[in-house]
C-alpha cells in the first residue's frame, strides 16, 4: 500500500518548454524529504510543455481549460493528498532541500504559510541579482516586523497547511495577487496563523535574466496587490527599513 505524501507540490504549467524539464528533476530529486507527490497542471500550453510532462510517469499530470494560473492551482489543489501543499512554477528549478526545509518550518504549529527566497540563474544581469537581493530582504523585513497590513505572498515558491484550503477555500481566481489575498485572508479568520520568509527554502526562478523585465513584472504585482483591501504598501519607513536589513544582511555574510 503506498505510503500517504507528507506534501504535495502543485506546479501550473503554461509555455515552459524552456526550463520545465529542469523544473521536474528539481522536484522528483528531493533529499530527505520522506513521501511526496508532485501535481503539474497544464494550462493550455502550445510550445510542447504538454509532452514533456506527459512523458515523466512518476509526477501526476492535470489540464486546466480555464487561463490563469489561481485555476490552474486550484484544480492541483483538489487532487492533492498532502498534509502541506507546497508551490512553484514550471519555470522555476527548486534547491534539493526545498522539501526537507519546509517541512522543518512547518513542525512549529503556529507556522500557516511560508514564503521563501527567490533567486535567478547565474547569467541573469548583476542589477537583477540585486535586485533580487533587495526582494528577498523585503519578504524577511515585511513578514517578520511590519504590521500584517503591509504582507503578501508568492506562489513561485510558497508552501501553505492543506488544513488551511479546507477551512478557507482555494485561491480567488484573480489573474494576479491570489497569493498575497491568501495571506491577507489568513491573517483575517486565523489570526492565530503567521505567514513566515524561509531563507534556506529556495528556488531559482529561470524565466527572468533582466532586471528591467523583472522591474515590470513587480509594477504589475503592485498594481494588483491593491485589489486586496487590508493591504497597504510600505511607505517611505518601511522602505528604509528593508534597506537597513538587507545592509546587515549583506555585512553578515560577508563577516
Amino acid at each position: 500500500m503506498r505510503e500517504r505524501p507528507r506534501v504535495s507540490v502543485v506546479a501550473p504549467v503554461f509555455n515552459n518548454r524552456d526550463h520545465l524539464s529542469l523544473c521536474i528533476e528539481s522536484l522528483l530529486g528531493q533529499r530527505n524529504a520522506g513521501p511526496y507527490e508532485v501535481i503539474l497542471v497544464d494550462n493550455g500550453s502550445t510550445d510542447g510543455s504538454l509532452e514533456i510532462a506527459r512523458s515523466r510517469p512518476e509526477i501526476t499530470l492535470l489540464e486546466e481549460a480555464k487561463p490563469g494560473a489561481y485555476p490552474a492551482r486550484n484544480t492541483g489543489l483538489r487532487a492533492a493528498s498532502g498534509s502541506i501543499i507546497a508551490f512553484t512554477d514550471g519555470d522555476c528549478v527548486v534547491d534539493p532541500d526545498w522539501l526537507e526545509t519546509i517541512q522543518a518550518a512547518m513542525k512549529d504549529p503556529t507556522v500557516g504559510a511560508l514564503v521563501g527566497h527567490c533567486r535567478f540563474p547565474r547569467h541573469a544581469s548583476r542589477a537583477l541579482h540585486l535586485l533580487g537581493a533587495y526582494e528577498n530582504a523585503k519578504a524577511e523585513y515585511v513578514l517578520s516586523q511590519c504590521d500584517r497590513r503591509f504582507h503578501f505572498g508568492y506562489t513561485n515558491n510558497m508552501a501553505v497547511r492543506a488544513s488551511i484550503f479546507d477551512e478557507l477555500g482555494p485561491f480567488l481566481e484573480w489573474k494576479r495577487a491570489g497569493d498575497s489575498e491568501l495571506v491577507h485572508r489568513i491573517a483575517a479568520r486565523k489570526p492565530e496563523l503567521r505567514t513566515v520568509f524561509s531563507d534556506l527554502m529556495r528556488v531559482t526562478h529561470m524565466e527572468f535574466a533582466s532586471s528591467r523585465t523583472r522591474a515590470k513584472r513587480l509594477n504589475l504585482y503592485t498594481r494588483t496587490n491593491s485589489k486586496i483591501e487590508t493591504f497597504e504598501e510600505l511607505g517611505l519607513a518601511q522602505r528604509i527599513g528593508v534597506l537597513v536589513h538587507l545592509a546587515r544582511r549583506t555585512l553578515a555574510r560577508r563577516a
